[in-house]
């Protein structure tokens, strides 16, 4: 018995024991101290606070990683330079901010994978709805007061210019009973009056006033004042977000001339849409993100404005990383169609791209990015690199206008002011695949 109460004793005193010890671990009056740290929790503190300041120095470590040293960018010029003389090419080269970074953290254009078949189903769509728009447009402008018919307008142009050749015509005829007109003069006459029916069969069909022709030797919506600001997306793969947004605010400066300022960080946030695309060798509709700062596409983010507003970046500022969605607060900002200048999104020849340009405005497209293009800084862009094929692109870029004399485009690029010709670059029809995926918008005239 008395083994048993000796060790029911020694139960207690040892219970006793562990419930003081857990109560001076937990309870802070047992301690003496007032702020709640024991020395056991001052040592957990400590260690997390170590794992925090190892984890921000990889942080750190890993974004300077990102960053190219000096001398590695003046290696990757001296070869771009050395290019450039071998091979008689016509740009200008200079060290500038976007070579610190790798081509894949500035740029981003991510073709879909089935874009000729879904580019062929969205440009039927878009060519329907272009044409139901502009039936829309005419009969808005025979019932608006004041307003004079487009079609009504070059019939009365086209049977004054008619009525001219048979003045003309009557006159030469009165003059053949003095003097029959040889042969020389009646050619050169026919000639003439068809390079004027040809000058008015090249006339483009579009809503814009005093439409720009595609005859013109050179070309730019910049001259007309109908291109915003130069714009920065810095280290984040959004091009496709700034090229939508260039190619909308145009829009809006050439269809209604208000001046935005569309938020690309909303696109970045929030452009998703329900697209045709194939899937098992059928057309379904889906819906997809148009993309992130590791790419993404132009394509869904129209889409996604044809039934969405536009955010302004005064609600939205950007913020050069992915964040949440900020809805719109109006309704006003929508595009009425868009669509593909060639129906399986390739490159469209010169005078298309010419054609759609007059015909809707800038246009988004891509090109192929390489050092050379990351360190141009003036002249003509004619590195003409080796692609291997028309989907080897990297970055959306925006199209503006041409000029034959240079065999060029004018392209807005999303790299600052600092990049190119204060943002821009003249590139050579032809090069580096400039051109792929081209794509037009088109917002409401009307009021």
């Amino acid at each position: 018995m008395m083994r048993i109460a000796v060790r029911k004793y020694r139960f207690v005193v040892i219970a006793a024991a562990a419930l003081v010890l857990a109560l001076l671990l937990s309870d802070t009056t047992w301690t003496g101290t007032r702020n709640g740290n024991s020395p056991a929790q001052l040592r957990a503190q400590t260690n997390i606070e170590k794992k925090k300041d190892e984890i921000f120095r990889k942080f750190n470590e890993k974004k300077e990683q990102l960053v190219r040293s000096p001398e590695e960018m003046k290696q990757i010029l001296a070869d771009v330079q050395k290019k450039i003389k071998e091979k008689n090419m016509s740009f200008v080269v200079s060290l500038n901010e976007m070579m610190k970074y790798k081509i894949s953290q500035i740029t981003g254009a991510q073709v879909p994978r089935n874009i000729e078949k879904e580019a062929k189903v969205q440009s039927e769509m878009g060519d329907k709805m272009w044409a139901e728009f502009l039936k829309k447009y005419r009969d808005y402008l025979e019932g608006k007061k004041g307003g004079r018919d487009r079609d009504s307008y070059r019939k009365k142009k086209h049977d004054e210019y008619y009525e001219d050749i048979d003045r003309d015509r009557r006159e030469e005829g009165k003059k053949e009973e003095e003097k029959k007109l040889d042969e020389y003069s009646y050619k050169e006459e026919k000639k003439k009056e068809e390079e004027k029916q040809e000058e008015k069969k090249g006339e483009t069909d579009t809503d814009i006033e005093n439409a720009p022709s595609p005859r013109a030797t050179s070309f730019t919506w910049v001259n007309r004042n109908k291109v915003t600001p130069i714009k920065y997306q810095g280290v984040c793969g959004s091009c496709w977000a700034f090229t939508s947004a260039a190619v909308l605010e145009s829009n809006f400066l050439i269809r209604r001339n208000w001046n935005l300022d569309i938020s690309e960080q909303s696109i970045l946030d929030c452009a998703e849409a329900v697209q045709p695309v194939y899937r098992g060798g059928q057309v379904v509709n889906m819906k997809s993100k148009a993309g992130s700062c590791q790419g993404g596409w132009y394509g869904p983010v129209f889409e996604y404005y044809k039934t969405n507003s536009a955010v302004l970046e005064s609600q939205s500022p950007y913020q050069f990383k992915e964040a949440y969605c900020v809805p719109s607060r109006t309704t006003q900002y929508k595009i009425v169609a868009w669509g593909y200048v060639k129906p399986n999104a390739g490159i469209p020849e010169v005078g298309e791209m010419k054609e759609a340009l007059c015909k809707y405005g800038p246009i988004a497209a891509c090109v192929k990015v390489t050092p050379a293009f990351q360190a141009y800084r003036s002249g003509i862009f004619d590195e003409f690199a080796d692609c291997s094929g028309e989907r080897d692109i990297n970055h959306a870029i925006t199209i503006v206008g041409w000029d034959d004399n240079k065999g060029a485009y004018l392209v807005k690029n999303s790299w600052g002011t600092q990049w190119g010709d204060k943002g821009y670059v003249w590139i050579k029809y032809g090069c580096n695949n400039i051109g792929y995926g081209a794509a037009w918008v088109v917002v409401s005239t009307m009021d």
